[in-house]
């Protein structure tokens, strides 16, 4: 039985997209074991509405999808559930409006707890902020903003949190640490503007500037790369040869050793073929970012971007391969070939690509690379130091926008949460970014390097372990995995999930 009590109790935390994963595919394995009657499923989240969390939640329909809508199904035996769920004779390859996909969550959230509760299972949405968390081998307790009970199980589902760089900036007025924090205020409309970062975070900024009318300078800083290449107009189905399931275990001994970076790379270089050339594909791109920009669409427009489709195939394999890696590989690609490996990894869609390019062609757009330094000025605005060859250039903005993405130093996120149980030492912060949990089970891991038996993490936060955790795919996988274990603990009415 339940060491809370008669009830099993399963808390949620957070509730965007990778909560409500959680939550729809949890009820998917309880109804097929048969579970009913006293099972409680507490969904908590702070802010007023479920399933969007920060990517979903923009209402911008320049914002889109960075996968064609045919991937996006959150059932994998369902593929086209999204395109369906559109409508219509809406076409798989299309790339929707972000805030649709939200809907499509909160649709299939709500069809669950219908379901969930024709099955005798209570669901209870709980509008609070869970601050800390505690727990032993027979309860959890969430510290709120409102009083929650002990609960059997507890999945922390932390999203996408606002950047941990530049922290020293946030006092100034004229700075946007978030730009999706509700209430972020777009700067005038004649203003200088610069945006920190080019990742796909810079680009729904520069989205969100062009569709408000701004018609200031825009400027770009990065501190290696340029913009995202370019998803090629037409994508193709690509069948893996060389980067699979067998050739890791064939490589690795059965899992019995770790590769190395080479290693890995021969895989990855053996798939790609003459697709790339290999020598300029890993190193520093050369060039002006527009002229590039511009060629990528040209590339992507006549079907000279099929690289993409072989990247694209390899999303499913991408955390086990990962985990295969030898820790220092991790630690070399992650210092010199992670930039690099995002512009190729996340190219943006041809309609994007052109919105881009439009606002250099009205010469509103720059992009200056190999950031120095960024420092308040006398005027209110910004002096941002870069390198021009060589020398060391200046310019000058009114206003400045951190768009390097999410956060994953677990001692300064933005989560209290995350911080509280960090600062604690029952969760250890991943020396490669992120918390540490484990791979398969996806238990937290503490300081000690024990794994807790009630609580799990899922989501952006795992990249240390999983890597591509900005991925639906990768969140999608580990909750179903995480649901599939805590459903056959909650069957038996175990006290945990074995090691």
């Amino acid at each position: 039985m339940s060491r809370v009590g008669p009830v099993t109790r399963v808390a949620v935390v957070g509730m965007g997209a990778t909560g409500v994963l959680t939550y729809v595919h949890l009820v998917d394995h309880l109804l097929t074991a048969g579970v009913g009657a006293g099972t409680e499923i507490h969904l908590v989240e702070r802010s007023s509405q479920v399933g969007a969390g920060v990517a979903y939640g923009t209402q911008s329909d320049d914002h889109l999808l960075n996968m064609q809508a045919g991937t996006m199904s959150v059932f994998p035996d369902r593929p086209n559930d999204f395109v369906d769920w559109l409508g219509g004779k809406r076409d798989a390859a299309a790339y929707i409006p972000r805030h649709r996909f939200g809907e499509y969550l909160r649709a299939r959230l709500s069809e669950a707890m219908s379901r969930a509760d024709a099955a005798g299972i209570s669901t209870e949405v709980v509008r609070c902020e869970v601050r800390d968390c505690y727990f032993d081998d027979n309860e959890v307790r969430l510290v709120a903003t409102a009083p929650l009970p002990p609960y059997d199980y507890a999945v922390l589902c932390v999203g996408d949190l606002p950047p941990t760089t530049y922290q020293e900036l946030r006092p100034h007025p004229r700075y946007v640490h978030d730009p999706w924090r509700a209430g972020a205020a777009m700067p005038p409309v004649g203003a200088r503007v610069g945006v920190l970062g080019s990742s796909l975070t810079a680009v729904d900024v520069l989205l969100s500037l062009r569709s408000s009318g701004h018609e200031g300078p825009v400027t770009c800083f990065t501190r290696s790369r340029g913009l995202p290449r370019v998803q090629p107009a037409v994508l193709r189905p690509h069948r893996l040869r060389h980067v699979t399931e067998e050739n890791l275990l064939r490589l690795t001994d059965d899992a019995g050793r770790k590769l190395g970076l080479a290693e890995v790379a021969g895989l990855l270089r053996s798939e790609l073929g003459s697709l790339v050339d290999w020598r300029r594909a890993t190193g520093p791109r050369q060039g002006d970012p527009i002229a590039l920009l511009r060629s990528d669409i040209d590339d992507a427009v006549h079907g000279r971007a099929g690289w993409y489709d072989v990247l694209d195939s390899t999303s499913e394999l991408t955390p086990l391969v990962w985990h295969h890696m030898t820790d220092a590989a991790k630690t070399a690609f992650l210092r010199r070939l992670h930039s690099g490996w995002s512009g190729w990894r996340h190219p943006i869609p041809l309609v994007n690509a052109r919105r881009i390019a439009d606002l250099a062609e009205r010469g509103q757009l720059r992009v200056r690379p190999r950031v120095r330094s960024v420092a308040p000025n006398a005027d209110g605005g910004f002096d941002i130091a870069h390198q021009v060859g060589d020398r060391v250039g200046t310019t000058t903005v009114d206003h400045l926008v951190n768009a390097t993405g999410t956060g994953f130093n677990p001692w300064l996120v933005d989560s209290p949460l995350v911080r509280a149980m960090t600062h604690a030492g029952r969760l250890r912060a991943h020396p490669l970014g992120g918390v540490d949990v484990d791979f398969a089970t996806l238990r937290v891991r503490d300081a000690a390097g024990g794994l807790a038996a009630r609580v799990f993490f899922v989501g952006p936060l795992t990249r240390g372990v999983h890597f591509y955790t900005n991925s639906v795919e990768t969140n999608l996988v580990n909750a179903r995995a995480l649901t599939g274990q805590l459903a056959a603990a909650m069957t038996k009415r175990v006290p945990a999930l074995s090691a």
